[in-house]
Protein backbone atom coordinates (compact mmCIF):
# COMPACT_ATOMS: atom_id res chain seq x y z
CA UNK A 1 0.00 0.00 0.00
CA UNK A 2 1.29 3.36 -1.02
CA UNK A 3 0.83 6.65 1.04
CA UNK A 4 1.68 10.11 0.08
CA UNK A 5 1.45 12.97 3.14
CA UNK A 6 1.55 16.79 3.29
CA UNK A 7 5.75 18.16 2.00
CA UNK A 8 8.06 17.12 4.88
CA UNK A 9 7.86 20.13 6.59
CA UNK A 10 12.01 19.91 7.66
CA UNK A 11 13.99 17.87 4.58
CA UNK A 12 16.13 16.30 6.57
CA UNK A 13 15.99 17.12 10.25
CA UNK A 14 17.54 14.40 12.43
CA UNK A 15 17.85 13.47 15.48
CA UNK A 16 20.16 10.87 17.61
CA UNK A 17 17.44 9.03 20.09
CA UNK A 18 20.35 7.14 21.77
CA UNK A 19 22.24 10.26 22.98
CA UNK A 20 25.67 11.11 22.82
CA UNK A 21 28.39 8.00 20.67
CA UNK A 22 31.80 7.92 20.85
CA UNK A 23 33.27 7.55 17.49
CA UNK A 24 36.79 6.56 17.69
CA UNK A 25 37.53 3.57 18.52
CA UNK A 26 38.81 3.21 22.24
CA UNK A 27 42.12 1.54 21.21
CA UNK A 28 42.96 4.45 18.50
CA UNK A 29 44.83 7.40 19.73
CA UNK A 30 43.26 10.24 18.57
CA UNK A 31 45.38 13.41 17.83
CA UNK A 32 43.56 16.61 17.99
CA UNK A 33 44.39 19.93 16.83
CA UNK A 34 44.85 20.84 20.54
CA UNK A 35 47.57 18.76 19.83
CA UNK A 36 49.26 20.57 17.16
CA UNK A 37 52.77 22.33 18.16
CA UNK A 38 53.47 23.63 14.29
CA UNK A 39 51.82 24.22 11.11
CA UNK A 40 53.42 25.03 7.85
CA UNK A 41 51.18 25.73 4.38
CA UNK A 42 53.07 25.99 1.18
CA UNK A 43 50.69 26.73 -1.36
CA UNK A 44 51.05 26.27 -5.35
CA UNK A 45 49.70 28.42 -8.51
CA UNK A 46 48.24 25.14 -9.41
CA UNK A 47 45.30 24.95 -6.78
CA UNK A 48 47.28 22.31 -4.84
CA UNK A 49 49.50 22.80 -1.58
CA UNK A 50 51.64 21.22 0.78
CA UNK A 51 51.28 20.53 4.72
CA UNK A 52 53.51 19.90 7.13
CA UNK A 53 51.29 19.27 10.24
CA UNK A 54 53.15 18.61 13.24
CA UNK A 55 51.48 17.39 16.67
CA UNK A 56 52.74 15.61 19.76
CA UNK A 57 51.75 11.92 20.32
CA UNK A 58 52.32 9.39 23.42
CA UNK A 59 53.18 6.41 22.19
CA UNK A 60 53.42 3.27 23.95
CA UNK A 61 56.27 0.34 22.54
CA UNK A 62 55.48 -1.59 19.86
CA UNK A 63 51.94 -1.39 18.36
CA UNK A 64 49.79 2.29 18.11
CA UNK A 65 47.26 3.08 15.87
CA UNK A 66 46.62 6.51 16.00
CA UNK A 67 44.12 8.71 13.91
CA UNK A 68 45.16 12.54 12.98
CA UNK A 69 42.01 14.32 13.09
CA UNK A 70 41.26 17.21 10.94
CA UNK A 71 43.26 17.30 8.15
CA UNK A 72 42.49 18.43 4.75
CA UNK A 73 39.18 17.04 3.41
CA UNK A 74 41.11 17.28 -0.16
CA UNK A 75 43.88 15.43 0.89
CA UNK A 76 45.65 13.48 -1.87
CA UNK A 77 46.36 9.91 0.44
CA UNK A 78 49.03 8.45 -1.26
CA UNK A 79 51.08 11.80 -1.04
CA UNK A 80 50.68 11.21 3.16
CA UNK A 81 54.28 11.01 4.83
CA UNK A 82 54.79 10.65 8.74
CA UNK A 83 57.92 11.41 10.02
CA UNK A 84 58.60 10.49 13.66
CA UNK A 85 61.60 8.70 15.66
CA UNK A 86 62.27 5.47 15.45
CA UNK A 87 58.62 4.68 14.26
CA UNK A 88 57.96 2.57 11.12
CA UNK A 89 54.44 3.17 9.75
CA UNK A 90 52.83 -0.32 8.22
CA UNK A 91 49.45 0.84 7.17
CA UNK A 92 47.62 4.48 6.65
CA UNK A 93 43.75 4.94 5.70
CA UNK A 94 42.11 8.28 5.04
CA UNK A 95 38.85 8.34 6.62
CA UNK A 96 36.33 11.25 5.21
CA UNK A 97 33.07 9.56 5.35
CA UNK A 98 31.86 12.56 7.36
CA UNK A 99 28.18 12.74 9.71
CA UNK A 100 25.83 14.91 7.31
CA UNK A 101 21.99 14.14 7.11
CA UNK A 102 22.42 12.53 3.82
CA UNK A 103 25.15 9.88 5.18
CA UNK A 104 23.26 9.34 8.14
CA UNK A 105 20.38 8.14 6.35
CA UNK A 106 22.62 6.75 3.49
CA UNK A 107 24.13 4.80 6.42
CA UNK A 108 20.47 3.75 7.95
CA UNK A 109 18.43 2.35 4.88
CA UNK A 110 17.43 -0.66 6.62
CA UNK A 111 17.89 -0.05 9.59
CA UNK A 112 15.06 0.30 12.15
CA UNK A 113 13.89 3.94 13.02
CA UNK A 114 11.14 6.57 14.80
CA UNK A 115 8.77 8.62 12.66
CA UNK A 116 8.23 11.69 15.09
CA UNK A 117 5.09 13.41 14.03
CA UNK A 118 3.32 16.46 15.45
CA UNK A 119 -0.29 17.51 15.99
CA UNK A 120 -0.73 20.54 13.91
CA UNK A 121 -3.79 21.58 16.48
CA UNK A 122 -2.32 20.43 19.73
CA UNK A 123 1.19 20.31 18.88
CA UNK A 124 1.75 16.97 20.96
CA UNK A 125 4.70 15.38 19.67
CA UNK A 126 3.47 11.52 18.38
CA UNK A 127 6.01 8.83 17.63
CA UNK A 128 5.52 5.35 16.12
CA UNK A 129 8.37 2.58 15.04
CA UNK A 130 9.24 2.44 11.55
CA UNK A 131 11.90 1.06 8.68
CA UNK A 132 13.68 3.37 6.41
CA UNK A 133 13.82 1.04 3.43
CA UNK A 134 15.81 3.81 0.92
CA UNK A 135 17.19 7.08 0.74
CA UNK A 136 18.03 8.67 -2.86
CA UNK A 137 17.91 12.36 -1.41
CA UNK A 138 14.31 12.03 -0.29
CA UNK A 139 13.73 9.25 2.67
CA UNK A 140 11.24 6.66 1.97
CA UNK A 141 9.41 4.70 5.27
CA UNK A 142 7.55 1.50 6.20
CA UNK A 143 5.23 2.06 9.06
CA UNK A 144 2.92 -0.59 10.08
CA UNK A 145 3.27 -2.47 6.20
CA UNK A 146 2.60 1.21 4.61
CA UNK A 147 5.09 2.94 2.27
CA UNK A 148 5.76 6.45 3.24
CA UNK A 149 7.13 8.67 0.56
CA UNK A 150 5.96 12.35 1.38
CA UNK A 151 5.42 12.95 4.84
CA UNK A 152 5.27 15.65 7.75
CA UNK A 153 7.39 14.93 10.54
CA UNK A 154 11.27 13.85 11.54
CA UNK A 155 13.04 10.13 11.12
CA UNK A 156 14.75 9.74 14.49
CA UNK A 157 17.31 6.93 14.32
CA UNK A 158 18.21 4.66 17.24
CA UNK A 159 21.74 4.17 16.87
CA UNK A 160 24.59 5.82 15.02
CA UNK A 161 26.00 4.36 12.01
CA UNK A 162 29.15 2.61 11.70
CA UNK A 163 32.08 4.03 9.58
CA UNK A 164 31.09 8.03 9.69
CA UNK A 165 33.20 10.27 11.55
CA UNK A 166 32.52 14.20 12.64
CA UNK A 167 36.34 15.16 10.88
CA UNK A 168 38.63 14.17 8.14
CA UNK A 169 40.96 12.19 9.48
CA UNK A 170 43.94 9.87 8.87
CA UNK A 171 44.11 6.22 10.84
CA UNK A 172 47.77 5.65 10.63
CA UNK A 173 49.12 1.73 12.19
CA UNK A 174 52.80 2.05 13.55
CA UNK A 175 55.75 0.41 15.70
CA UNK A 176 57.69 2.55 17.99
CA UNK A 177 60.54 0.82 19.30
CA UNK A 178 60.39 3.21 22.95
CA UNK A 179 57.56 4.48 24.73
CA UNK A 180 56.59 8.08 25.52
CA UNK A 181 55.83 11.38 23.67
CA UNK A 182 57.12 12.70 20.96
CA UNK A 183 56.62 14.89 18.33
CA UNK A 184 55.35 13.59 15.07
CA UNK A 185 55.54 15.47 11.99
CA UNK A 186 52.92 14.69 8.95
CA UNK A 187 53.30 15.84 5.45
CA UNK A 188 50.72 15.89 2.48
CA UNK A 189 49.61 17.40 -0.22
CA UNK A 190 46.18 18.89 -0.96
CA UNK A 191 43.76 20.27 -3.18
CA UNK A 192 41.46 23.25 -2.11
CA UNK A 193 44.01 25.49 -1.23
CA UNK A 194 44.99 28.33 -3.61
CA UNK A 195 46.72 31.91 -4.14
CA UNK A 196 46.60 34.52 -6.44
CA UNK A 197 48.28 38.37 -6.91
CA UNK A 198 45.92 41.17 -7.55
CA UNK A 199 47.42 44.44 -8.39
CA UNK A 200 46.57 48.37 -8.06
CA UNK A 201 48.38 50.96 -9.59
CA UNK A 202 47.81 54.87 -9.55
CA UNK A 203 49.10 56.82 -11.98
CA UNK A 204 50.11 60.64 -11.31
CA UNK A 205 48.31 63.16 -13.52
CA UNK A 206 51.10 63.27 -16.28
CA UNK A 207 51.04 59.45 -16.71
CA UNK A 208 54.66 58.85 -16.39
CA UNK A 209 54.70 57.26 -12.75
CA UNK A 210 52.75 55.50 -10.67
CA UNK A 211 52.04 54.01 -7.28
CA UNK A 212 51.74 50.08 -7.12
CA UNK A 213 50.44 48.35 -4.63
CA UNK A 214 50.64 43.98 -4.67
CA UNK A 215 47.83 41.67 -2.79
CA UNK A 216 47.77 38.35 -1.80
CA UNK A 217 44.43 36.30 -2.21
CA UNK A 218 44.19 33.27 -0.36
CA UNK A 219 41.56 30.85 -0.54
CA UNK A 220 40.35 27.95 1.30
CA UNK A 221 37.93 25.67 -0.09
CA UNK A 222 39.73 22.31 1.19
CA UNK A 223 37.11 21.77 4.24
CA UNK A 224 39.41 22.08 7.00
CA UNK A 225 40.34 25.21 9.24
CA UNK A 226 44.21 26.00 8.96
CA UNK A 227 44.76 27.83 12.24
CA UNK A 228 48.02 29.72 13.04
CA UNK A 229 49.81 28.22 10.26
CA UNK A 230 53.37 29.27 8.98
CA UNK A 231 52.30 30.44 5.08
CA UNK A 232 54.41 30.15 2.20
CA UNK A 233 53.19 30.76 -1.54
CA UNK A 234 54.66 29.19 -4.29
CA UNK A 235 55.16 31.56 -7.64
CA UNK A 236 55.91 28.85 -11.01
CA UNK A 237 53.75 26.94 -13.21
CA UNK A 238 54.12 23.24 -11.58
CA UNK A 239 53.10 20.22 -13.74
CA UNK A 240 51.31 18.21 -11.37
CA UNK A 241 50.10 14.53 -13.02
CA UNK A 242 49.59 11.39 -10.89
CA UNK A 243 52.72 9.45 -11.09
CA UNK A 244 54.90 12.96 -10.34
CA UNK A 245 53.35 13.52 -6.94
CA UNK A 246 56.34 11.61 -5.22
CA UNK A 247 59.06 14.23 -6.77
CA UNK A 248 56.30 16.82 -6.14
CA UNK A 249 56.73 15.96 -2.57
CA UNK A 250 59.88 15.95 -2.33
CA UNK A 251 60.08 19.33 -3.52
CA UNK A 252 57.43 20.66 -2.01
CA UNK A 253 58.75 19.50 1.36
CA UNK A 254 62.20 21.50 0.87
CA UNK A 255 60.07 24.24 -0.13
CA UNK A 256 58.26 24.35 3.55
CA UNK A 257 61.49 23.92 5.39
CA UNK A 258 63.47 26.64 3.40
CA UNK A 259 64.21 30.39 5.46
CA UNK A 260 63.80 33.06 2.91
CA UNK A 261 66.94 34.65 2.98
CA UNK A 262 66.30 38.38 1.65
CA UNK A 263 63.16 40.48 2.26
CA UNK A 264 61.78 42.93 0.46
CA UNK A 265 60.00 45.30 2.92
CA UNK A 266 60.19 44.22 6.63
CA UNK A 267 56.01 44.21 6.94
CA UNK A 268 55.96 41.80 3.59
CA UNK A 269 56.27 38.91 2.40
CA UNK A 270 60.32 37.37 2.22
CA UNK A 271 60.91 36.65 -1.25
CA UNK A 272 63.67 32.99 -2.32
CA UNK A 273 64.19 31.86 -5.63
CA UNK A 274 64.37 27.68 -5.11
CA UNK A 275 65.03 25.70 -8.32
CA UNK A 276 62.82 27.58 -10.90
CA UNK A 277 60.18 28.74 -8.16
CA UNK A 278 59.87 31.95 -5.99
CA UNK A 279 58.61 31.20 -2.55
CA UNK A 280 57.06 34.42 -0.61
CA UNK A 281 57.23 33.69 3.18
CA UNK A 282 54.46 35.91 4.69
CA UNK A 283 56.21 37.58 7.91
CA UNK A 284 53.68 36.08 10.41
CA UNK A 285 51.83 33.17 11.20
CA UNK A 286 47.44 33.74 9.62
CA UNK A 287 44.84 31.46 9.89
CA UNK A 288 42.76 30.43 6.71
CA UNK A 289 39.19 29.20 8.15
CA UNK A 290 36.96 27.36 5.75
CA UNK A 291 35.45 28.37 3.06
CA UNK A 292 37.20 31.85 3.13
CA UNK A 293 39.15 34.50 1.27
CA UNK A 294 41.52 36.25 2.67
CA UNK A 295 44.32 39.13 1.57
CA UNK A 296 47.57 40.18 2.76
CA UNK A 297 49.69 42.79 1.71
CA UNK A 298 52.64 41.49 -1.08
CA UNK A 299 54.51 44.61 -1.98
CA UNK A 300 53.90 48.82 -1.73
CA UNK A 301 56.02 50.39 -4.55
CA UNK A 302 55.81 54.85 -5.16
CA UNK A 303 56.64 56.41 -8.10
CA UNK A 304 57.56 53.32 -10.35
CA UNK A 305 58.49 55.36 -13.84
CA UNK A 306 55.95 54.36 -16.25
CA UNK A 307 56.58 54.80 -20.46
CA UNK A 308 53.15 55.23 -22.11
CA UNK A 309 52.70 54.70 -25.80
CA UNK A 310 49.90 55.07 -28.29
CA UNK A 311 50.54 51.88 -30.60
CA UNK A 312 49.79 50.88 -33.94
CA UNK A 313 51.36 47.17 -34.55
CA UNK A 314 51.19 46.25 -38.28
CA UNK A 315 48.22 48.44 -39.10
CA UNK A 316 48.58 50.63 -41.25
CA UNK A 317 49.51 49.10 -44.44
CA UNK A 318 46.42 48.97 -46.75
CA UNK A 319 46.58 47.50 -50.23
CA UNK A 320 43.58 48.53 -52.30
CA UNK A 321 41.12 49.90 -50.27
CA UNK A 322 42.06 52.85 -47.70
CA UNK A 323 42.13 52.15 -43.92
CA UNK A 324 40.29 54.97 -42.37
CA UNK A 325 39.73 55.61 -38.26
CA UNK A 326 42.38 53.07 -37.60
CA UNK A 327 42.85 53.21 -33.40
CA UNK A 328 46.24 53.02 -31.60
CA UNK A 329 46.48 50.70 -28.72
CA UNK A 330 47.19 52.06 -25.02
CA UNK A 331 50.17 50.26 -24.26
CA UNK A 332 52.19 51.49 -20.64
CA UNK A 333 55.31 50.08 -19.84
CA UNK A 334 57.30 50.08 -17.08
CA UNK A 335 60.57 48.26 -15.72
CA UNK A 336 61.09 45.84 -12.57
CA UNK A 337 64.33 47.14 -11.40
CA UNK A 338 65.31 48.32 -7.49
CA UNK A 339 66.13 51.16 -9.19
CA UNK A 340 62.54 51.98 -10.31
CA UNK A 341 61.29 50.58 -7.06
CA UNK A 342 60.60 47.42 -7.48
CA UNK A 343 63.32 44.84 -8.19
CA UNK A 344 61.41 41.32 -7.05
CA UNK A 345 59.50 38.68 -8.37
CA UNK A 346 56.74 39.58 -9.35
CA UNK A 347 53.66 36.36 -9.34
CA UNK A 348 51.41 36.58 -12.09
CA UNK A 349 48.17 38.69 -11.86
CA UNK A 350 45.81 40.61 -12.50
CA UNK A 351 46.56 44.19 -12.64
CA UNK A 352 43.97 47.21 -12.37
CA UNK A 353 44.82 51.08 -13.20
CA UNK A 354 43.60 53.85 -11.45
CA UNK A 355 43.76 58.25 -12.30
CA UNK A 356 42.58 60.74 -10.53
CA UNK A 357 40.65 62.87 -13.03
CA UNK A 358 40.88 66.96 -12.16
CA UNK A 359 38.48 66.82 -9.74
CA UNK A 360 39.79 64.70 -7.99
CA UNK A 361 37.62 61.72 -8.50
CA UNK A 362 39.22 58.41 -9.27
CA UNK A 363 38.81 57.07 -12.35
CA UNK A 364 38.96 53.05 -13.65
CA UNK A 365 41.34 53.12 -16.44
CA UNK A 366 41.23 49.10 -17.03
CA UNK A 367 42.50 46.00 -16.37
CA UNK A 368 45.43 43.59 -17.30
CA UNK A 369 47.09 40.52 -16.71
CA UNK A 370 50.70 39.99 -15.78
CA UNK A 371 52.45 36.68 -15.92
CA UNK A 372 55.28 35.40 -13.86
CA UNK A 373 57.73 38.66 -13.81
CA UNK A 374 61.26 37.95 -12.87
CA UNK A 375 63.53 40.63 -11.40
CA UNK A 376 65.24 42.89 -14.42
CA UNK A 377 62.24 42.20 -17.26
CA UNK A 378 60.09 44.72 -18.74
CA UNK A 379 56.07 44.85 -17.86
CA UNK A 380 53.87 45.85 -20.75
CA UNK A 381 49.75 46.57 -20.37
CA UNK A 382 47.46 47.05 -23.10
CA UNK A 383 44.56 48.72 -22.04
CA UNK A 384 42.38 48.66 -25.25
CA UNK A 385 42.08 51.43 -27.84
CA UNK A 386 42.73 55.41 -27.74
CA UNK A 387 39.90 57.62 -27.87
CA UNK A 388 40.99 61.01 -29.65
CA UNK A 389 43.74 59.44 -31.58
CA UNK A 390 43.13 57.80 -35.09
CA UNK A 391 44.78 57.50 -38.33
CA UNK A 392 43.87 57.07 -42.54
CA UNK A 393 46.10 55.12 -44.47
CA UNK A 394 46.49 54.49 -47.62
CA UNK A 395 48.76 53.14 -50.67
CA UNK A 396 49.45 55.90 -52.86
CA UNK A 397 51.71 53.93 -55.53
CA UNK A 398 52.56 50.41 -56.50
CA UNK A 399 54.65 49.24 -58.75
CA UNK A 400 55.98 45.60 -60.26
CA UNK A 401 59.34 45.21 -61.27
CA UNK A 402 60.27 41.67 -62.90
CA UNK A 403 58.44 38.67 -61.29
CA UNK A 404 59.44 38.82 -57.55
CA UNK A 405 59.96 42.42 -56.72
CA UNK A 406 57.39 45.74 -56.13
CA UNK A 407 57.65 49.17 -54.81
CA UNK A 408 55.03 50.39 -52.85
CA UNK A 409 54.19 54.25 -51.69
CA UNK A 410 51.92 54.46 -48.39
CA UNK A 411 50.93 58.06 -46.85
CA UNK A 412 49.54 57.39 -43.33
CA UNK A 413 47.66 61.10 -41.85
CA UNK A 414 47.47 60.73 -37.80
CA UNK A 415 45.15 62.79 -36.53
CA UNK A 416 44.99 64.16 -32.29
CA UNK A 417 41.53 65.32 -31.20
CA UNK A 418 42.83 66.34 -27.53
CA UNK A 419 44.45 69.30 -26.28
CA UNK A 420 47.44 67.86 -25.35
CA UNK A 421 50.49 66.81 -27.80
CA UNK A 422 50.66 63.23 -28.62
CA UNK A 423 53.39 60.91 -29.74
CA UNK A 424 52.15 57.29 -31.54
CA UNK A 425 54.56 54.62 -32.24
CA UNK A 426 54.33 52.46 -35.41
CA UNK A 427 55.53 49.21 -36.37
CA UNK A 428 55.10 47.31 -39.40
CA UNK A 429 56.57 44.20 -40.97
CA UNK A 430 58.17 43.59 -44.14
CA UNK A 431 58.68 40.10 -45.67
CA UNK A 432 61.54 39.16 -47.89
CA UNK A 433 64.47 41.29 -48.85
CA UNK A 434 63.72 44.99 -48.32
CA UNK A 435 64.70 48.46 -48.53
CA UNK A 436 63.08 51.90 -47.64
CA UNK A 437 64.15 54.28 -50.28
CA UNK A 438 61.94 57.03 -49.36
CA UNK A 439 60.67 58.35 -45.62
CA UNK A 440 59.96 61.92 -44.16
CA UNK A 441 60.45 60.40 -40.57
CA UNK A 442 63.85 58.22 -39.89
CA UNK A 443 62.40 54.64 -38.89
CA UNK A 444 64.43 52.16 -36.19
CA UNK A 445 64.86 48.44 -37.60
CA UNK A 446 64.14 46.82 -34.57
CA UNK A 447 64.53 43.21 -36.20
CA UNK A 448 65.45 41.85 -39.58
CA UNK A 449 61.86 41.61 -41.10
CA UNK A 450 60.30 44.90 -38.36
CA UNK A 451 60.73 48.87 -38.38
CA UNK A 452 59.42 51.40 -35.95
CA UNK A 453 58.62 55.21 -36.19
CA UNK A 454 57.69 57.46 -33.70
CA UNK A 455 55.92 60.12 -34.72
CA UNK A 456 54.80 63.50 -32.67
CA UNK A 457 51.48 64.98 -33.26
CA UNK A 458 50.60 68.26 -32.20
CA UNK A 459 47.34 68.44 -29.92
CA UNK A 460 43.98 69.54 -32.21
CA UNK A 461 45.93 68.72 -35.41
CA UNK A 462 47.87 65.89 -37.06
CA UNK A 463 51.10 64.84 -38.72
CA UNK A 464 51.57 63.22 -41.68
CA UNK A 465 54.26 59.59 -41.96
CA UNK A 466 55.21 59.18 -46.00
CA UNK A 467 57.47 56.09 -46.86
CA UNK A 468 58.25 53.90 -49.64
CA UNK A 469 59.61 50.51 -49.68
CA UNK A 470 60.84 47.86 -52.08
CA UNK A 471 60.61 44.18 -51.57
CA UNK A 472 61.82 41.11 -53.35
CA UNK A 473 60.54 37.95 -52.64
CA UNK A 474 62.83 34.95 -53.61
Amino acid sequence: MRKQFKQFCCATAICLACGSISIANAQTNTITTDNQTDLNVAIYNANIALIKDTRSAELTRGHNQISYENISAQIIPESALLNGTNITVTEQNFNYDLITSDSLLQKSVGANVILQTTNPQTGEKVRQDAKLIAYNGQPIISVNGEIYTDFNGEILLKEMPTGLISKPSLTIDLTAQNSGEQSLGLTYLTRGLSWQANYVAEFNEQEDALNLNGFITLSNQSGTDFKNAKMQLVAGDVKVVQNALPRLMKTARENVNMVAMASFDAAMPAVEEVSDFYVYTLPFTTSVQSQQTKQVSLLSASNVKVKKEYVFDNRLKPYNSPYENIKPIVSYQFKNLKSNGLGIALPKGTIRLYKDDQADKTIFLGENQIQHTPNLATIRLQMGEAFDIFANAKRTDYQKIGKTTTISAYEVVFKNGSEMPKEVTVYENFRGNWKISEENYPYTKETGTRVKWVIPVPANGESVLTYRVQITNE
